[in-house]
């Protein structure tokens, strides 16, 4: 497949995922976010684990640039998607480039856009169906929000989007670090979520889950979970797209510190990204669960007993 093929089937893919998600019922929006079945195991299903989850993330992104790039900076949002993070920036009073590959995500990310409610404080806010190759400008901030993983050459994907930042700008990243979650992080999720499904707390039943007392059962189940957050799908899923996980959180880390002077590296979540969107039950009680898991990833990434599935990355351009 050549660059160009695998760039057009990347975009196809994030099309069909975006148009199928809409279709049913999803609303790209951080303050207007509605329940949603469609979704099974996802943080998207309710819109209190998106604040729990997503919500967490921007509200980092927005203390880390208010830090480092101040009031109303441009940022240009790589692989922006369907808009739901270039519209808090902006929302905060930054001037926001989203670019995506997919027409489809940029369509609709514009259309919510065009409908937003909450105008007092905004900056500015433009969209365009672009690859990275072909961004121009000079920005404050580059943010790649779980977008960089997608790139086959990684190192290549940061040089260029350095020189898109101004003199003393600024990369920000979100991406994945599968290669350090250990086989330790699954025993915890497999017991958390065996307890919610034998409390009724989980849309798995018991049955379902296998759960018994026979250890090459409960050690089956820990390996499949495993699999599940290396692979960020289960096992009857294909993948996001044909080029997700394409380069290992390792690899980024590498290509970012190479070009970068690092302002910060955070480690983030442990397991809360695949686990939310899996309880079921009444809300108040579903919420103050989430509420404690949340609290429990955080304090274990902090403390170091539980591993980061994912990290946050802040770095400035060297002259």
């Amino acid at each position: 497949m050549t660059p160009q093929s695998a760039l057009e089937a990347e975009a196809l893919a994030f099309d069909r995922r975006i148009e199928e998600r809409v279709k049913a019922g999803f609303v790209p929006d951080l303050r207007r976010m509605v329940k949603c079945d469609y979704f099974y195991k996802s943080f998207w299903r309710d819109p209190h684990f998106v604040r729990l989850y997503l919500g967490a993330i921007v509200d980092r992104y927005l203390e880390l640039i208010h830090q480092h790039a101040g009031d109303g900076a441009s940022i240009l949002d790589v692989g922006c998607g369907a808009g739901y993070v270039a519209l808090e920036l902006a929302r905060a009073g930054h001037h926001v480039t989203g670019i995506d590959i997919s027409g489809s995500c940029i369509d609709i990310a514009r259309k919510t856009a065009e409908s937003d409610p909450h105008l007092s404080g905004f900056g500015s806010l433009e969209y365009h169906t672009l690859p990275l190759d072909e961004a121009e400008g000079a920005y404050d901030v580059v943010l790649f929000s779980g977008c960089l993983h997608h790139f086959h050459h990684v190192e290549g994907a940061v040089r260029r989007a350095v020189d898109l930042v101004t003199t003393d700008g600024h990369l920000l990243c979100l991406e994945p670090c599968h290669e350090q979650w250990r086989e330790a992080d699954a025993a915890q999720v497999a017991l958390i979520r065996s307890l919610l499904s034998l409390t009724g707390f989980w849309y798995e039943s018991p049955e379902e889950l296998n759960i018994s007392g026979d250890p090459d059962d409960l050690l089956h189940h820990i390996h499949d979970i495993h699999d599940e957050y290396l692979l960020e799908r289960d096992k009857h899923e294909v993948g996001q797209s044909p080029n997700d996980n394409a380069s290992s959180g390792k690899q980024i880390l590498h290509a970012l510190r190479a070009h970068l002077s690092e302002l910060v590296y955070q480690p983030m979540f442990s397991f809360l990204l695949r686990t939310l969107g899996g309880m079921r039950g009444p809300d108040d009680r579903v919420h103050r669960i989430a509420d404690f898991l949340a609290a429990y990833d955080r304090l274990g990434v902090e403390r170091g007993f539980l591993r980061p599935n994912s990290f946050i990355f802040m770095g400035r351009r060297t002259r």
